[in-house]
């Protein structure tokens, strides 16, 4: 089943079927209006309103909901009335502004672009980290985008492959041992800050201490950069008039679409169980790493998979994260591994029948790409551990 031919054959005819089906669709819409009645952007209508908004100079009402529901309204065929919250660092919305000054569809399929560049270039700063992908490249770059919640990220408008190449560049710069700019990758994706915190503190317990400096020089430039358009105060602001509300509603609205332990547990009425999961799975992690020579593609893809665990907002398309993990044991474990990475990119797929199931299929292929990667990281940390001499 999986011979060279066929490791090329099936995830490349995926991606050229789904890149075909994609395009099928952009060009039998009509306007924002698919062929079957849906809408073209995903949650891009979100992040296209925010960059319209301060670029019509109206940054300070950025989390106005009303404004939020005006910019978005010819963006949502469909649901008068309805918008997608923006709840992101005011940073962020600056970013995206620039797209604005081109129509949303053109800049929602600049945009799909861009990301799928973004999931090419973080395999590539892997590539030198997984030797066993050597020959693969290709087909590893179609098989990460079409594993469905990095491919429903992509063509949604969401920002997963950013988080991805954030998490690459600095397990590539740890690798090189340029723990600043592994630092300054980390501080980058502080555009997502519940994943990046935890991600950056794992690889701080690991020992990798100089990755604060990095982290701090990024974390100070986005500060700057916000405080200019928003003024010094806009961290209070954006968590009090953009977080917390966001907070207060999300686990209604997104109820189903949560894969952290914390929202399925409370989905399920037994939080107290989530935050016991949540410690367990920290704990593992933790005593995993805990000053090791941990290789630093598992090292990153421990942290990124215990970040969408445990992080307060996570949701299926972040999962997607989960690709630089499942990599990382491909790698380390060698063909082996290749029923298991079939299968976990099968049953993620099974997320589509998430209302007819209690438990979110992707969680368990998070779930179980940590518990592979600690497994990894503990046998490759015994065999680097020194036997102390024999008494005689």
């Amino acid at each position: 089943m999986f011979t060279r031919k066929r490791l090329w054959l099936y995830p490349c005819g995926a991606l050229v079927g789904l890149t075909i089906g994609f395009l099928a669709l952009l060009v039998t819409s009509d306007g924002l209006h698919t062929i079957r009645g849906g809408r073209v952007g995903g949650d891009f209508p979100a992040f296209y309103g925010a960059g319209q908004v301060v670029r019509d100079g109206r940054g300070h009402a950025l989390y106005d909901l009303e404004v939020q529901r005006q910019v978005q309204a010819d963006l949502l065929p469909g649901h008068p009335g309805g918008w997608i919250s923006f709840p992101y660092p005011p940073f962020v919305a600056l970013a995206y502004a620039p797209f604005t000054l081109v129509t949303f569809k053109t800049a929602y399929v600049l945009y799909t672009i861009l990301m799928t560049a973004c999931c090419g270039v973080a395999l590539s700063l892997l590539r030198p980290l997984l030797p066993r992908i050597e020959g693969y490249f290709v087909p590893a770059v179609a098989t990460a985008l079409t594993f469905y919640p990095l491919f429903r990220a992509v063509v949604g408008g969401q920002n997963t492959a950013l988080s991805i190449l954030c998490a690459a560049g600095a397990a590539a710069a740890l690798a090189a041992r340029r723990d600043l700019v592994a630092g300054l990758w980390l501080g980058a994706w502080l555009f997502k800050p519940q994943l990046a915190l935890t991600a950056a503190v794992l690889v701080i317990v690991a020992g990798r201490l100089k990755v604060t400096t990095g982290i701090a020089i990024a974390a100070l430039i986005y500060y700057i950069v916000a405080a200019i358009w928003f003024g010094p105060a806009w961290p209070l602001w954006w968590w009090r008039e953009g977080v917390a509300p966001f907070a207060a509603t999300d686990l209604l609205v997104d109820r189903l679409n949560g894969v952290s332990l914390r929202e399925i547990a409370s989905d399920l009425g037994v939080p107290m169980v989530g935050w016991l999961a949540v410690g367990v799975v920290g704990a593992v992690a933790i005593t995993s790493v805990w000053r090791s020579e941990v290789a630093p593609a598992v090292l990153l893809g421990i942290a990124s998979s215990v970040a969408v665990l445990i992080a307060p907002h996570a949701l299926y398309y972040d999962a997607g994260l989960a690709v630089l993990g499942l990599a990382a044991v491909g790698n380390a474990i060698g063909p082996r591994a290749l029923p298991l990475l079939a299968a976990a990119w099968i049953f993620a797929a099974a997320q589509v029948f998430r209302t007819s199931l209690p438990f979110p299929p992707l969680t368990v292929v998070v779930i179980l790409t940590f518990a592979m990667l600690v497994r990894v990281a503990r046998v490759s940390g015994a065999r680097a551990t020194p036997l102390a001499p024999a008494h005689r």
